[in-house]
């Protein structure tokens, strides 16, 4: 569900911008969201340039009169995750921080008294000041750099001024640099299916993976993604 909301979200941005765009003739306009606003626009796409594999960081690019590129990352008011590029792209951004992590996340769960085949909570790991930037706006190879992150409702909506050129959307722009600096970000893991549980011997080049097989799909790992909040009680590890 959490995917078909955020593709709703996209779609909403992207015929908001065409429909805006064709209403002006296809000359340029602006975006206002918030206080923020992203001039000479003449078109919106949705990025699919592959990264690792992965999901890549950029969701929307917005593509200016002087052929510049604007990068958006689309977030819903209260989305649980920013990015996902996985263990390999992480590696890419801070060397070893990933690593580092799924160690921890490792020995609190044995500390915890976790067993092999019991059900895994997620663990959420508190990403240090020097390395949220880095993070948040990724890597050209991830599908970035983030230019901005756009957090509104799923439902976007929006209003155009043919007088003054400009389009007004539900929800806010802000630069990725100033969102890094202005949140606390974690990593959270979590499994990628119900039924994968916890195996404490299994691990992949000396990283440890916590989670074993699922018996019913056949993924073998969980899923490492970027999250600015945690819930109440949540297990957390210092990295």
């Amino acid at each position: 569900m959490a995917g078909k909301d955020k593709e709703r979200q996209e779609r909403g941005f992207l015929q908001a911008v065409k429909s805006a765009v064709k209403k002006n003739k296809n000359n340029p306009i602006t975006i206002l969201a918030g206080n923020t606003k992203l001039t000479n626009v003449i078109d919106a796409k949705k990025y699919t340039t592959p990264a690792y594999d992965k999901e890549p960081y950029t969701d929307v690019a917005v593509k200016t009169k002087n052929s510049k590129s604007i990068n958006l990352s689309l977030k819903g008011d209260s989305a649980p995750s920013l990015a996902g590029g996985g263990l390999k792209g992480l590696e890419v951004i801070v060397p070893g921080i990933a690593g580092k992590f799924m160690k921890a996340a490792h020995k609190k769960l044995l500390d915890m008294g976790i067993e092999a085949g019991d059900k895994v909570p997620d663990v959420y790991g508190k990403i240090s000041n020097t390395n949220k930037e880095k993070i948040v706006i990724g890597t050209k190879a991830m599908g970035g750099p983030i230019d901005y992150m756009y957090i509104g409702p799923m439902d976007l909506k929006s209003k155009f001024d043919e007088k003054t050129k400009v389009l007004t959307l539900n929800g806010t722009l802000t630069d990725s640099k100033t969102y890094a600096k202005t949140h606390d970000l974690y990593f959270r893991l979590r499994a990628r299916r119900e039924d994968q549980t916890f195996d404490p011997d299994a691990e992949k080049g000396g990283i440890p993976k916590i989670y074993g097989k699922s018996p019913s799909r056949g993924d073998s790992a969980g899923r490492i993604v970027i999250t600015d909040s945690v819930p109440r009680n949540a297990v957390i590890v210092e990295i």
